[in-house]
């Protein structure tokens, strides 16, 4: 006999309570005026000052800004895309609050609506609420997902939660022929595009074009070829659409990626494309919450390992009983299961040799690397199936997989015990993180129990369920509730607090306080005394600071990527750079000789604890010059080189430009002099500044 099925008088909104449910659990710190950011957090060191500087400049102007003057000696700021999210819709709140309470916002909002959406994807697949609020959670908290605040990575997220829209969207344009889901998917394809997290929009475009064909060609129709292709068609034309209203931000960052450090980094290298991929010894982390450790306890081969990719015993359990769905499913199935798979294989990375056909045939992903990011397209197929395999249990279907279910969970917590799961860590683990394996054992083998006893308690209300000992009610509740539950176990280790920035790192100092009253224009080099971007938040210019997309004629002036040992090195010893840097001030951690610098404040320490010592020029170098002719010297990256070389008689006699510049200079019989003209900054408001398109650094 068939069960009826389980709906709430108010589905949706009673989906969006299990939603709102565990995200408010791992929030509730928030109420208490903590910000969601640690030291290793993009947000923490580097994003805070950024957005807090556009807010300071958007308020002061009235327009965003298109220049940042702060960091790096100058850069675009809409055009480099790892400023954050400048033009996303949740950016324009920063006009109201600061900018730690919008990222804690932002992240909350779209984890809620990750949830919600996948829900609202499945309930348009037909699937019954208590499988599509499953797989709500099921992918709102799988580890690729809730993992993302450990490092800040609201980019990632925001494409995340646009993955099961566009999904929605093709379903309500392609195969329920409703006009509404074009726009739905222009504007969803808009948002990932102003994320701007590129990589992921890139895998995003390939998922939900994979999933348009399936509608259009892989679902059993009398329809005609015709109409079919038209609706195809007019997908493309959202998509275009969404592109278009995306421009603002597409645009420039197109013009930029050639002057980029990424235009060249990974090109032609295989092994750096296919860094940060999901190594071998991190599968068994899809069912074992934390086998591989995180941050410190890390023991596995990809260093930056910030982020899981746990699915959980219950999920897997319920995704594979969804694999056996019925006839009218298997088409379905077997293309959900195909772009799992793809999706799986680009996450592995170099791990098979698929990835390298991928790399050689894919256009951009030879500009790209850190390829395990694609594990939430996994995630989303997997959460897919583990609803369907919730609607099979309503059912009362599945009695098989459940009692294989109590089994397994017996089996596997016997082995976590007797800590086999921890033996296995330590023999995958390189010889140089063994101990770190070992110091893992513990918990290694407290998860397998927990992930055991997490399996078997849906496998006992499975089986009271069929056997009626539970009502349909209970059933309906408390899978949605468990399953929650296990994910949540693993998530909550990523959401680490601060205090908020002006009572923890943005705290002012002797130092800040200094800085901040000196008349503009200056910059300070900064030897590590305050983390990357920290000073910006003061308004405090930079020669260095932290971007990530910084223009790359600016590392090969300072001889490297700013935070390298090299770098700093070669700014230490190429003093004579300082002055073509506008360098007035430097802060370093210890007391020392500067050629034509004085100390004067030392030793202040700083809000993170390092101790400081400000020296300043004895004559202020020109922020502005006057030099009276230019030359083309060749390749753009003869510039910096010549810029750097110690036979470069000053800076104030010749303008270098590359072969490839719009003006055309007279050709220089020689050396000029100096020019008996002096520029003179009157007035330094980086507010206005920052508007001309181009700036000037």
């Amino acid at each position: 006999m068939t069960a009826s099925a389980f709906q709430p008088r108010y589905p949706t909104l009673a989906a969006t309570g299990f939603m709102v449910l565990f995200i408010a659990v791992l929030a509730f710190p928030m109420l208490r005026g903590k910000w969601l950011a640690a030291p290793m957090s993009d947000q923490y060191a580097s994003a805070y000052a950024v957005h807090e500087w556009q807010a300071e400049q958007w308020r002061a102007t009235g327009q965003l800004p298109l220049w940042n003057p702060m960091i790096m000696d100058g850069l675009p700021y809409i055009a480099v895309v790892t400023h954050g999210d400048v033009l996303y819709p949740t950016s324009f709140l920063r006009w109201f609050l600061s900018a730690d309470k919008v990222t804690n916002l932002g992240f909350v909002l779209h984890y809620i609506l990750a949830g919600l959406f996948m829900f609202l994807f499945l309930q348009r697949l037909n699937v019954s609420w208590v499988g599509s609020t499953v797989g709500g959670l099921a992918y709102q908290l799988s580890g690729i997902l809730i993992s993302y605040a450990r490092p800040g990575h609201d980019g990632k997220l925001f494409v995340s939660t646009m993955l099961p829209l566009a999904c929605l969207a093709l379903l309500i344009a392609l195969r329920d022929r409703r006009t509404w889901g074009y726009p739905l998917l222009a504007v969803a394809v808009a948002l990932c595009l102003l994320s701007p997290h590129v990589q992921t929009t890139y895998y995003l475009l390939i998922a939900t074009g994979l999933w348009a064909l399936y509608l259009t060609f892989g679902e059993p129709t009398t329809e005609p070829l015709g109409p079919r292709l038209t609706r195809l068609g007019i997908v493309l034309a959202a998509v275009v659409a969404g592109f278009g209203i995306a421009a603002p931000q597409i645009l420039p960052f197109l013009e930029y990626i050639p002057h980029s450090p990424r235009a060249v980094a990974y090109s032609g290298a295989f092994e750096s494309a296919a860094s940060f991929g999901i190594p071998w010894e991190h599968v068994p982390g899809f069912f074992l919450a934390g086998f591989v450790g995180e941050s410190d306890t890390y023991w596995g081969s990809n260093g930056l390992k910030l982020h899981s990719e746990y699915l959980g015993l219950p999920v897997i359990a319920l995704a594979i009983l969804g694999l056996g769905f019925a006839r009218e499913r298997r088409r379905l199935i077997w293309w959900l299961g195909g772009m799992g798979v793809l999706f799986l294989l680009i996450a592995l990375s170099n791990a098979t040799p698929f990835y390298k056909l991928w790399w050689s045939v894919m256009p951009y992903v030879r500009k790209t690397r850190a390829p395990g990011m694609v594990f939430f397209i996994v995630a989303f197929c997997t959460a897919a199936f583990a609803a369907l395999g919730a609607g099979r249990l309503e059912q009362k279907e599945g009695a098989g997989h459940v009692r294989g279910w109590m089994v397994a969970a017996g089996v596997i917590a016997l082995l976590g015990l007797a800590g086999a799961f921890g033996h296995l860590a330590e023999s995958l683990a390189a010889p140089e993180r063994l101990p770190l394996a070992l110091a893992l054992g513990s918990s290694i083998r407290v998860s397998a129990f927990i992930g055991a006893i997490a399996l078997f308690a849906v496998a006992l209300l499975a089986f009271a369920y069929q056997r009626g000992s539970v009502p349909l009610v209970a059933f309906a509740l408390g899978l949605p509730l468990l399953v929650g539950t296990d994910l949540l176990r693993d998530g909550r280790r990523f959401w680490l607090y601060s205090d908020p920035p002006n009572q923890s790192l943005y705290r002012a100092d002797a130092i800040v306080t200094r800085l901040r009253a000196e008349p503009k224009p200056y910059r300070v080099l900064d030897f590590n005394v305050y983390r990357e971007n920290t000073l910006m938040a003061h308004g405090i210019p930079q020669v260095l600071g932290y971007q990530g997309n910084e223009l790359r004629y600016f590392d090969e002036l300072i001889g490297g990527r700013p935070g390298t040992q090299g770098q700093a090195r070669f700014l230490l010893t190429s003093t004579r750079l300082w002055p073509l840097l506008a360098v007035r001030y430097v802060l370093i951690s210890d007391t020392v000789q500067i050629p034509g610098y004085h100390k004067v404040l030392g030793p202040v320490e700083t809000a993170a604890g390092n101790r400081g010592y400000l020296y300043q020029a004895d004559t202020a170098p020109p922020y502005a010059r006057v030099v009276p002719a230019a030359v083309k010297v060749g390749a753009d990256s003869l510039v910096p080189s010549t810029l750097a070389d110690p036979r470069m008689p000053g800076y104030d006699r010749v303008v270098l430009l590359p072969t490839a510049a719009p003006i055309n200079p007279p050709p220089l019989s020689g050396l000029p002099p100096a020019s008996p003209s002096h520029a003179r900054v009157t007035a330094w408001d980086a507010a206005r500044w920052a508007q001309a398109p181009g700036g000037s650094s």
